[in-house]
């Protein structure tokens, strides 16, 4: 399995994460940040299904703009899947003919721009080969994390949560699970703000990992570049060997 963090930034500040969005295996996303101008447009025409975690405007951001880009006529067409919140607020807020086309109803059975796919906490999708399973994760809106696995390996995506939730006590049953990419959003000292934005900071981020196991590779996403040296100071100075800083752009396999 292979796993990306498409860049968001400028060469010179590529290892910041402005806006969030994966790519696992070349064909399937999580989220949709940044996802129509870090690809290429070939490897954004590969893409056959988008998992949206939430409707936050990081992780939607360009969506509208990848479906123009990736149109054809033909039946053929990329499924958003997400939970009911998300899709609900992408039809009515983002394509909706006033911020963006709306492309669902534009679609039709010989050529649609999407399909819409609800998804359920711990049910499974299948998905170019991949097995998708969702979480219910605890933020300020209704939010999934994910798990996905192939017939070798396992990994997880945790973004935007709030400490306490159990999923990592889920993820951490998880069979041939080899990483966890984890939020971690503000230092310690602005805990205040991530108990109102729901979000990791250090200190919960060790608290959540201790739920896994421990030869479990624990890599540190969604780090906010106004904050991100020293999150990444902090994280670092806890001193646990299962730690790492996520590269974005570099491609992890499992």
């Amino acid at each position: 399995m292979k796993f990306q963090a498409i860049p968001s930034g400028m060469q010179a500040e590529s290892r910041y994460q402005y806006l969030v969005a994966y790519v696992v295996d070349g064909y399937v996303a999580i989220d949709a940040g940044c996802l129509a101008f870090g690809l290429p447009l070939p490897e954004q025409k590969k893409i056959t299904d988008i998992f949206l975690s939430h409707c936050h405007m990081d992780h939607i951001a360009t969506l509208p703009i990848f479906l123009d880009n990736v149109y054809e006529f033909g039946p053929a067409c990329v499924t958003i899947h997400g939970n009911s919140h998300a899709l609900s607020a992408l039809q009515s807020d983002v394509l909706n003919n006033r911020i963006w086309p709306d492309f669902v109803s534009l679609s039709t059975p010989e050529s649609p721009f999407l399909r819409l796919a609800e998804l359920a906490p711990l049910r499974t999708v299948s998905a170019s080969g991949l097995q998708v399973t969702p979480l219910e994760l605890k933020h300020v809106i209704p939010t999934l994390g994910f798990i996905v696995a192939d017939e070798r390996s396992a990994i997880a995506v945790i973004s935007d949560t709030y400490h306490g939730t159990g999923a990592l006590s889920v993820v951490g049953q998880t069979p041939n699970l080899k990483a966890v990419f984890l939020e971690c959003s503000f230092p310690n000292q602005l805990d205040w703000l991530a108990a109102k934005a729901m979000h990791l900071i250090p200190k919960t981020f060790a608290d959540e990992i201790s739920l896994l196991p421990a030869d479990v590779r624990v890599i540190a996403i969604h780090i906010k570049p106004a904050w991100h040296d020293q999150v990444v100071a902090e994280l670092l100075a806890l001193r646990l060997p299962n730690i790492e800083i996520g590269e974005v752009g570099r491609i992890y396999e499992f």
